[in-house]
């Protein structure tokens, strides 16, 4: 008879234990799914990495171990600069994107010492660059980076690049 007593306390203990189971359990789902809405809740913003990238395009087009390439001085880059360059402004056609014109891509060679502009070449929506002075969410992201640069008779360049990325429909 004794051993009947044991046995039902046993499974009184059960009982009580798969209760905190279920709560446990409960707790631990209702934590992944919150995780999973903070993580995929909003749209992640690419604009300033897309245009990091395109800025570093353009510099590896212009410039090479820090001289700058042959082509670049011919008379051709100005007027093909996203052909020598080679690249593509073409975006999916969202939101009626194609007829906006998303990038802006501007480079200007200033001499180094008066930081004169000697020539420059750019590319696609120039509306864009009127946004840059502001700061809001839904506005274009712009990046304006410059370095310096020879050329094979060893004269110094100042080499500007402005980059603009729009797409605030989608990433915004």
């Amino acid at each position: 008879m004794k051993i009947n007593q044991i046995t039902k306390k046993n499974i009184k203990g059960d009982k009580i234990i798969s209760v905190y189971w279920f709560a446990i359990l409960f707790i631990v789902a209702g934590a992944v799914i919150y995780m999973v809405f903070l993580f995929y809740g909003k749209p992640y913003d690419f604009r300033k990495i897309e245009s990091d990238i395109l800025t570093t395009k353009i510099s590896r087009c212009i410039s090479e171990a820090g001289y700058i390439k042959d082509e670049i001085f011919e008379e051709g880059f100005k007027e093909n600069f996203t052909g020598v360059c080679n690249l593509n402004f073409q975006v999916e056609d969202v939101y009626g994107w194609r007829e906006q014109g998303q990038y802006f891509v501007e480079v200007e060679f200033l001499d180094f010492g008066s930081k004169q502009v000697l020539f420059s070449a750019s590319e696609g929506n120039d509306n864009l660059k009127e946004f840059c002075d502001k700061k809001s969410k839904n506005l274009p992201i712009c990046l304006d980076r410059n370095y310096y640069s020879l050329d094979k008779n060893g004269k110094k360049y100042q080499i500007s690049i402005l980059s603009i990325v729009r797409k605030t429909e989608k990433n915004a």
